[in-house]
């Protein structure tokens, strides 16, 4: 008789239907704001309130959620501060939302997942009072655990980069952990491995048990009561202890409820299932922060285990050889890993835009390695370190393995590398979780099944965003105070015009952010390349983005000097050099060439210079001119419309255009962000656009767009569109010459 497949049990139901309309999106109200404060402007706040923790060690500097009153306010200083601390922070109070645009994440999410509303980046703190309860002191005694066990492991010898490792498996201390390392073991599925994630808690808390249960049972007193009743509550102990040393993280916090049901009901001898376990955790994470619901991890740990719990369990076998069993552990475990992956894809495609094949082999050979040899032995060592100063063999057996296991991420990382798969759609993204859940869980293979997996494949294939055949789709990104512009040609082709850049910033990796909301753009519309950039002068909120994309980019054009002699790793200079080591061909073009791909053509209109009067023109800076005005301007045309680059011309620039005969346009990327130095009323009655487009920050210091050139533009018959307020702006042209413009933050009902 053949069985039935398994259904999902209620809770296991609620989990997938509160996953599903996490990623679908929930609305969140208006936040209140702290006294006194005023958010998103362009002058400071001072907020005053109570340290939470825990605290959090990042190279942006220590974070921590501020108790303001009635709200919580995430603040980032640069100044150690202590759980319980009362203290006054000055600096602008920010809605915490990122960049908005196609594939950006928000991060009001993040913010949210920490129990804040608000985010403000400290300029001064100012210490009131410091007098911590039971739980600030709490907090503090973790953080100084933290710091104790993490010394310990940073000890001398070994891989500094397998430390750095071994300090986040251990302790959730990321700072250290290189760029390089962390990209190979994303490429091979293992990332979450490097900070402390639920199986942590669950290996140690298990381990933890496994050795209380056999102690008590070994002692005299182990045949008068049950072992376990003793070593559970210990092992509980152990697992919140753990839990609060490292940081207290959302899977974490999951994995202690569902560590805590399972050691109870060993405690009273009652079975329990883990898919109810899983039920009871997710009701008494999201009872208690409802927000969560939209974090990505919350819905990559919930979906990853109950992908475990709904697997259908073995049956049983008969009585095979030792090679025949170890053949069949390692099928089912690559099937166990390929589900695990399929669940989950569609969250990090949704959330990251990647998802790792690598996964599937990561997770059979390298996390086991990681998880049940170098966490114990790396903890151990930690341990008995601080205690009395005997671990460091432990730890040193600990940064082997995991250089080890670095040293096969490199191997495989080239032949399973990153695939770069977008979904922009949440309803999307949570039709392909319910149906892999579906799919996995189901004990017999029917065909039927079929129709799923075409279902599933033709969801991914319709992921990507394209444009409509044969149109001109150009994006005006919003990447905070620069400029970047992604546009589509009719025959599949890329231009970026700028590439955005945070100049404010003293850290590469954080300066090129912008360049990462263009990968991730670029990701959403089914890009993989990047045929022609153009950057318009050599200022970082123009170029800095480009050390962060990673795309092949064909050709750079560009009309600034590239040879002058900074060479700082943030330079012009550098940035383009790089790019030309990756292959890319760095091209000045001719003043006044005429491009033509796909029926659009690509035409330049400056810089011009004439080295002497009655010499012809080119295209070079003039040096009696600013940066600005020796911005690198094009037009892009097609099907009778023209969209016109200005880059940051400020008036000299602009008069030098108009008497070079810049035609009327359709839409203009208004120059300097609507500074009131550019824009003038000659250049804005020459070009007279129906949208004049302005790319600036949102309450970015310098006061962009003036008012004055918001009233100029309107008077001429522009519309405004603005990336501050409007994020992505997308206009498209099609083959008749209809023109269309969407705005990214109101999108069409």
């Amino acid at each position: 008789m053949r069985s039935r497949p398994r259904m999902l049990a209620p809770l296991p139901c609620a989990i997938v239907l509160a996953a599903f309309i996490a990623i679908a999106g929930i609305g969140r109200g208006p936040a209140p704001l702290p006294p006194g404060a005023t958010a998103d402007d362009t002058s400071d706040d001072r907020v005053t309130g109570t340290v939470g923790g825990p605290v959090v060690v990042t190279p942006r500097g220590f974070g921590a959620p501020l108790h303001a009153e009635h709200v919580t306010v995430w603040i980032w200083s640069l100044e150690r501060v202590e759980p319980g601390e009362r203290i006054a922070v000055s600096g602008r109070l920010r809605k915490p939302r990122g960049f908005l645009g196609p594939g950006s994440p928000d991060r009001g999410i993040v913010t949210a997942s920490r129990g804040a509303q608000w985010e403000l980046s400290a300029t001064h703190v100012e210490r009131i009072t410091n007098e911590p309860g039971w739980v600030a002191s709490t907090w503090r005694w973790a953080a100084r655990v933290q710091r104790s066990l993490s010394a310990q492991i940073q000890g001398p010898g070994g891989e500094p980069a397998a430390r750095a490792a071994l300090d986040g498996i251990v302790t959730g201390d990321r700072t250290r952990i290189p760029a390089q390392l962390d990209a190979r073991w994303r490429a091979v599925g293992i990332y979450h491995v490097l900070s402390v994630s639920g199986l942590h808690l669950a290996v140690i808390a298990g381990l933890a048990f496994a050795l209380l249960r056999r102690l008590f049972a070994a002692s005299p007193l182990g045949g008068r009561s049950r072992p376990a009743r003793w070593a559970a509550p210990a092992a509980i102990l152990l697992a919140i202890a753990y839990t609060l040393i490292t940081g207290a993280q959302l899977a974490t916090l999951r994995a202690l409820i569902v560590v805590t049901i399972v050691l109870v009901a060993q405690m009273l001898d009652r079975p329990v299932r883990l898919v109810d376990a899983l039920g009871l955790a997710a009701i008494a994470i999201l009872v208690w922060r409802p927000q969560d619901l939209h974090d990505p991890s919350f819905q990559l740990s919930f979906v990853a285990a109950l992908t475990l719990a709904l697997i259908p369990p073995r049956d049983a076998q008969p009585v095979v050889s030792l090679c025949t069993r170890v053949w069949r552990w390692l099928g089912r475990g690559l099937a166990t890993s390929a589900w695990v992956v399929v669940t989950t894809a569609p969250i990090t495609a949704l959330h990251f835009h990647q998802v790792a094949a690598g996964g599937v082999i990561g997770n059979l050979v390298l996390t086991p390695l990681v998880e049940l040899a170098a966490l114990p032995l790396g903890l151990a060592g930690a341990l008995l370190g601080a205690l009395t100063g005997l671990g460091a063999t432990f730890i040193d057996i600990a940064v082997w393995i995991v250089a080890c296991v670095d040293d096969v991420s490199a191997v495989l990382a080239h032949a399973m590398p990153v695939g770069s798969i977008a979904i922009e759609s949440p309803l999307l993204a949570g039709a392909l979780v319910t149906l892999g859940l579906w799919s996995c869980h189901r004990r017999e293979r029917t065909r039927s099944e079929l129709v799923v997996w075409i279902a599933l494949c033709a969801a991914w294939a319709a992921a990507p965003v394209a444009a409509a055949p044969g149109a001109l789709r150009v994006t005006f990104l919003d990447v905070g105070q620069g400029d970047a512009a992604i546009i589509e040609l009719p025959g599949g082709e890329v231009w970026l015009v700028d590439a955005g850049g945070i100049a404010s910033s003293h850290d590469l990796a954080a300066a090129s952010r912008p360049g990462e909301a263009i990968e991730r753009a670029l990701a959403v519309y089914g890009h993989d390349r990047i045929d022609l950039a153009i950057l318009s002068h050599p200022h970082p909120d123009h170029y800095l983005g480009l050390a962060r994309i990673r795309l092949p980019i064909t050709e750079l054009w560009f009309a600034a000097d590239p040879a002058a002699p900074d060479v700082s790793p943030m330079s012009f200079t550098r940035m383009t050099s790089e790019l030309a080591r990756r292959g890319t061909r760095l091209v000045r073009p001719p003043l006044g060439s005429r491009t033509t791909e796909a029926g659009v053509t690509l035409t330049v209109w400056a810089p011009r210079y004439a080295a002497a009067a009655g010499t012809r023109e080119v295209l070079a800076p003039d040096p009696v001119r600013t940066v600005n005005d020796n911005s690198l301007v094009v037009t892009v045309e097609y099907a009778g419309r023209t969209i016109l680059f200005a880059g940051d011309l400020e008036a000299e620039g602009e008069e030098a255009l108009v008497a070079a005969g810049v035609p009327t346009v359709d839409v203009v990327k208004v120059a300097h962000h609507g500074s009131r130095t550019s824009s003038s009323a000659t250049f804005v009655a020459a070009t007279r656009p129906s949208l004049a487009v302005i790319s600036c920050g949102l309450a970015n210091t310098f006061g962009f767009p003036a008012d004055e050139v918001l009233a100029r533009w309107r008077r001429a018959g522009a519309a405004i569109a603005r990336t501050d307020l409007d994020g992505a702006v997308t206009v498209t042209i099609d083959q008749a010459g209809d023109l269309s413009v969407e705005r990214y933050a109101h999108p069409r009902p």
